[in-house]
């Protein structure tokens, strides 16, 4: 059998508010479908009938009912603590610093995929922050000395011909043209 429950009172400045709040531009949604769970059941449908009405399980409208009889209409608005996504404070300089300073064991720029799991975060966080910092840690905007010891003397000797070509003779540069 059943379990009998009183029905929800509430007066009319408390229908007023609540209807208020469903017909507001910025209400969330989750307040506006607890707006309406109280507002059916104190129109005397049953738990049963307003979860099927506003798409939730009959729990939640005993839950809402209970809770505004409780504390008032304005416990529609509260929501617990521990829900919802948990702020990660500091996590986009911790990624910017990361990506700027350091480099994956054995490879020469990070990935999205590997800084994610070293951040312990989804690739696609560490992409939004890397496009929101406008970081591209594939590209290399520096430019690279040889290690070559030789280096120096060999540079001079190249810029020589270029400054200074020889009598009757015709410079070229072929570097870096793939097809040559």
């Amino acid at each position: 059998m059943p379990r009998q429950t009183s029905p929800l009172v509430i007066d009319h400045q408390a229908r007023t508010k609540l209807g208020e709040w469903i017909k507001a531009y910025g209400t969330p949604q989750q307040v506006v479908k607890r707006c309406r769970l109280v507002l059916l059941q104190a129109d005397g449908t049953g738990a049963v009938g307003a979860a099927s009405q506003v798409a939730v399980n009959r729990h939640t409208a005993e839950l809402w009912r209970d809770r505004v009889r409780a504390e008032g209409v304005d416990a529609v608005w509260n929501i617990k603590p521990g829900r919802g996504r948990k702020p990660r404070a500091n996590l986009a300089k911790k990624v910017v610093a990361a990506t700027l300073k350091t480099k994956p064991p054995g490879q020469t720029h990070w990935s999205s995929r590997q800084m994610a799991e070293t951040q312990g975060v989804h690739h696609s966080t560490i992409a939004r922050i890397w496009r929101d910092h406008q970081l591209k840690p594939h590209r290399h905007k520096s430019f690279k000395l040889s290690r070559d010891a030789q280096y120096i003397p060999k540079l001079v000797d190249v810029v020589g011909v270029y400054l200074r070509p020889p009598e009757n003779a015709i410079v070229l540069c072929v570097d870096e043209k793939s097809q040559i």
